[in-house]
């Protein structure tokens, strides 16, 4: 069985965490348009693609060990501070191998990855807004923290992005998409807003995941049912299955975010919420000169697999 994930970020890595070594053909679709944290910075440097996302999908599905670790390493001190080591050796091999994308299968290699992690494209573009006052509002971060809060009307890339043969193939050849969970917008619309995924989707069987909280400054306000028509409308059509947490998250934990009740809309619903303490709100107390993350509200890896995998099955009889 061949599954292919669409995303990027904390969530994408859950995901792929969770269905590494459960028997499938992995493959991992990174988004390449994260202009946030190091990975950001990076970007502006070196006029690269983000490998922020990439890096972390590897990290996740890496053999235990020193090496695949020390790609979710971050220093703490003087001009590196909040820098992650993981970023600066892709980045290095960007440069050294030529493409992104050579430069992810030799990471994984090296990490030991149970799955094959793929960037959607090798080119370097922005994620831009379309508002609905006319407005055009270019990069993730600048979308997001927009004052006033406009409603975005639209989205695209700036320069036009095209994903690259391998990551067609592998959509071409996957019994099971899965979209999400991530950013919706800024990540998985920009997803499959890359030119030419939309198409090597066209009669595959999609699985979105709800997002179990909207992003401030994103998805402000949207239903559950908006998530479901805002992919769509990137997809071209709706996806054949959603996936949705049906357990609120303790209020101690939203951050100015608003839980997605599945409430209302055909959803495969579980709880499944990854375990969560108060104690974990310290992951995010201490500043660094690379503001992003880490997200503290998640869905729990092997539980989100369960799910995947019995819609998976489910369409094989």
């Amino acid at each position: 069985m061949r599954i292919v994930t669409l995303g990027g970020g904390t969530g994408q890595g859950q995901l792929l965490r969770g269905l590494a070594r459960r028997g499938v053909e992995l493959t991992g679709l990174v988004g390449v348009t994260d202009n946030g944290g190091h990975s950001g910075h990076l970007r502006k440097v070196l006029g690269i693609p983000a490998v922020g996302d990439l890096r972390g999908c590897i990290a996740a599905v890496a053999e235990p060990g020193p090496f695949g670790r020390s790609l979710d390493f971050r220093f703490s001190a003087g001009e590196l501070d909040g820098a992650s080591l993981g970023n600066l050796i892709l980045a290095g091999l960007v440069l050294s191998e030529g493409s992104l994308t050579r430069a992810a299968a030799v990471l994984a290699g090296r990490a030991g990855a149970s799955a094959r992690v793929l960037p959607v494209s090798d080119a370097a573009s922005q994620i831009a807004a379309e508002m609905a006052d006319g407005r055009t509002i270019t990069g993730e971060w600048e979308i997001i923290r927009r004052e006033p809060r406009i409603t975005i009307a639209r989205l695209f890339h700036d320069p036009p992005l095209a994903a690259t043969a391998e990551a067609i193939r592998a959509a071409r050849r996957a019994d099971l998409v899965v979209i999400g969970p991530g950013s919706l917008r800024t990540a998985l619309a920009s997803i499959l807003l890359t030119k030419g995924l939309r198409e090597a989707l066209r009669k595959k069987r999609v699985a979105f995941i709800l997002n179990i909280l909207t992003q401030p400054g994103q998805t402000d306000g949207l239903t559950a049912r908006d998530h479901v028509e805002e992919i769509a409308k990137y997809l071209g059509r709706p996806p054949d299955a959603v996936i949705a947490n049906s357990k609120r998250p303790p209020d101690w934990a939203m951050q100015d975010a608003e839980f997605v009740d599945p409430a209302g809309i055909e959803a495969v619903r579980a709880n499944l919420l990854e375990p969560l303490r108060p104690a974990d709100t310290a992951r995010r107390e201490r500043p660094s000169r690379y503001p992003a993350g880490p997200h503290l509200v998640r869905h729990d890896p092997a539980k989100l697999a369960r799910a995947i995998l019995r819609i998976a099955r489910r369409g094989r009889r």
